[in-house]
Order: structure tokens, then C-alpha cells, then sequence
């Protein structure tokens, strides 16, 4: 039991140990940032700054003999803007609530517009964004140049309107409405900004020109420019205009003449093929009428020479019916066929004839008395 409570004690004292160890002999580097430590005394190693960049985690921290320096090793923003642009910054950045979340972005304060004077001596502002970091491994060094966050933040913003000053300042007012121009200006900055900030232990990440202001007199000269040039087009579009119309009105002119022209070479084709047509359709019913004609010539001859030959045959059968009738009478029996054609054909008036003399009911003496034999 005795040495229960001594294990319990001896555990209780070492936790606190460590406790008092990790609170006054260690300092913790959080994630996003870098330590640069400074030695006191010529103790455990040489007095100065220690050429070293600590990164995330717990180092050597005693009492009297350390002091450290935490930096920001994240990308920063500095915003050459307005404060209107700022308020509005800001409220896009309200649902973020930690300050970890803000820490490389200062919302509520910094650097107003740069204000440059053009080539041609006019005001103009640009609201500029730069991103920056610390080079890595170069924290201590920075730190020895400036020896605190802000000071080499303010060498930041002095390098980048130096830079801006230098390459816009080049150029006429009127060049910062050519988005290639500004374009070209903007690379331009960057390389002279980067090598600046290259000396200074700085990285340049990106410069952004978001927006330009120019002098109200310059924005009125160019409204006073721009309503003049609209005038020039506009009086040239009246005048083209005006030429377009003439130019329809002749087109016009000769697009109606054209029309009947063409109207009338339509009119006079159409006559043509009707006077073609109907020359082709008489000559159709020309030999028409002709092959009609010789057909109908060919039919009467061919019904004369059948009514020729019919007439012909029929005399032909009628002689050869005589010719037969002859030798039928002259053979036997044909003046019996004669006697019987004299008493079928007689027809004789009223006549008294004596029956006592003739018998008219016996028919075979009566056949004999007009020619008949036995």
C-alpha cells in the first residue's frame, strides 16, 4: 500500500515536471508560422540570432537566455484600396470568426490607393492587390534586416509603390483604358517588384491591378472627347445615311427597271411559246388531218375493191345460178319444174270455165295441159 501511494506521488510529480518543463523551458510554433530565436548569452551556443528557421512544433525556450520571434510563413495580402472597398472586403469576410482565418489579411486597416502621375500629368489611382510570403529559410535573416513583422511589411508597401510609380508612370492617361497595355505594365512591375523583394527575403507571389481612378477633369475631358467623337460618327452615319439612301433610291430605280424589263422579255417569251406551240399543235392537226385523210382513202379504195369483188362473185353466182337453172331445165324433170312455176305464179281474174270440159281437181291432167310429163 506504502509503495502505491509513493508510485502515485512519483507519477503526479513527474506529470508536473513535465508541465513546468513544456511552460517555462519550451515555446510551441504553431502550423502557418516560423520561429526565429535570439540567444542572450554566449551559452550553449554563440550570442545573436541563431541561423535557423524553426518550424511547427515545441523548441528550447530557457528563461533568460531565449527569446523568440514568431512570423507568418502563410501568403499575405496587402490591399492598396479604399475604404469603401474595404467595408465591403470586410463583410465578405464576416462569417470567417477565427483570427487565424484574418491573420494574412488585414480588413479593418492598410495602404490607401497608389496615386501616380501620368505621363501627360494627369492624377490616376489603382487599387492594387499584392500577395507575399516570407522566402523560406530566410526568416532569420529578415529578421536580423528589420527585426519585426511590421517593418518588413512596411518595406513591402514602400517596394510595391515604387515598382507601380515606375511602370505606370510611363504611360499616357489614355493608355490605361488599353487592357493590353496595362497588362504589359502589370508583368513589368512584377519582375522589377520580385527582384526587390528577392533582396529583402521576401517572395513575391502576385500584384493585381483591380481597378483605376482617374482625375475628375481627365474623366470629364474624355466624357467632352467621347461625346464629340459620337457627335463626328454620329454626323458621318447621317451623311452615310444619307448617301445609303440615294444609293437605295438608285438601286431602286434600277431594280424597277430591271423588273420590267424582265416582265416584258417574260411577256415576249411567253408569246413566242405560245406562237411555237401553236404552230407545233396545226401541224400536229395538219398531219393529222393528212394521215386521217390518206386513211380514209385507203378504207374507201379497200371498200370499193371488196364491193367490186362482192359484185363480182354475186353476178358470178347469179349467172352460174342461171347456167344451172338452164341445164336443170333441160334435163328431166324441168319442164315439170316450169309447169309447176307456171300453175304457182298464174293468176288469172274472174273467168267461167266449163267443168264438163276441164277438171279442175285432177291435178295431174291439169299439170300435163301446162307442159308437164310423165
Amino acid at each position: 500500500m506504502k509503495i502505491i501511494k509513493i508510485l502515485s506521488l512519483l507519477t503526479i510529480f513527474a506529470v508536473l515536471s513535465v508541465f513546468v518543463v513544456a511552460k517555462f523551458f519550451l515555446i510551441e510554433i504553431a502550423p502557418g508560422t516560423v520561429g526565429v530565436r535570439t540567444q542572450q548569452y554566449a551559452f550553449l551556443g554563440d550570442k545573436g540570432v541563431v541561423e535557423e528557421d524553426f518550424a511547427a512544433g515545441f523548441h528550447r525556450n530557457l528563461p533568460l537566455l531565449d527569446t523568440w520571434n514568431v512570423f507568418d510563413s502563410t501568403v499575405q495580402t496587402t490591399e492598396f484600396t479604399t475604404v469603401e472597398q474595404r467595408q465591403q472586403t470586410r463583410r465578405m469576410y464576416s462569417f470567417l470568426s477565427s483570427s487565424s482565418s484574418r491573420r494574412n489579411l488585414d480588413l479593418d486597416r492598410g495602404p490607401k490607393q497608389i496615386e501616380l502621375k501620368s505621363k501627360d500629368g494627369y492624377t490616376v489611382r489603382l487599387d492594387i492587390t499584392v500577395k507575399y510570403r516570407i522566402q523560406s529559410q530566410e526568416a532569420y535573416q529578415l529578421y536580423r534586416k528589420f527585426n519585426s513583422e511590421s517593418g518588413y511589411k512596411k518595406i513591402v508597401g514602400d517596394k510595391v509603390q515604387d515598382a507601380v510609380r515606375n511602370a505606370f508612370g510611363s504611360m499616357l492617361t489614355e493608355q490605361f483604358y488599353n487592357p493590353e497595355v496595362r497588362r504589359e505594365k502589370t508583368e513589368e512591375s512584377f519582375e522589377f517588384l520580385s527582384l526587390e523583394l528577392d533582396q529583402n527575403h521576401v517572395e513575391l507571389v502576385q500584384i493585381l491591378i483591380r481597378d483605376i481612378a482617374f482625375d475628375p477633369s481627365y474623366e470629364r475631358k474624355i466624357l467632352d472627347k467621347k461625346l464629340a467623337d459620337q457627335d463626328v460618327e454620329l454626323n458621318k452615319s447621317r451623311a452615310l445615311a444619307e448617301g445609303k439612301k440615294g444609293e437605295t433610291n438608285r438601286i431602286g430605280a434600277e431594280t424597277e427597271a430591271k423588273v420590267k424589263i424582265i416582265a416584258q422579255e417574260l411577256k415576249a417569251d411567253q408569246l413566242t411559246i405560245k406562237a411555237e406551240t401553236d404552230k407545233t399543235i396545226a401541224q400536229i392537226n395538219a398531219d393529222a388531218r393528212l394521215t386521217a385523210a390518206r386513211l380514209t382513202a385507203d378504207a374507201d379504195l379497200y371498200a370499193a375493191g371488196l364491193a367490186a369483188k362482192g359484185q363480182l362473185l354475186e353476178k358470178e353466182a347469179t349467172a352460174e345460178g342461171e347456167r344451172l337453172k338452164a341445164v336443170a331445165l333441160d334435163a328431166e324433170g324441168g319442164a315439170n319444174l316450169v309447169a309447176y312455176e307456171v300453175v304457182k305464179n298464174l293468176n288469172v281474174g274472174d273467168v267461167s270455165v266449163s267443168t264438163l270440159k276441164y277438171d279442175f281437181l285432177d291435178v295431174e291432167a291439169m299439170i300435163k295441159r301446162v307442159g308437164a310429163k310423165d
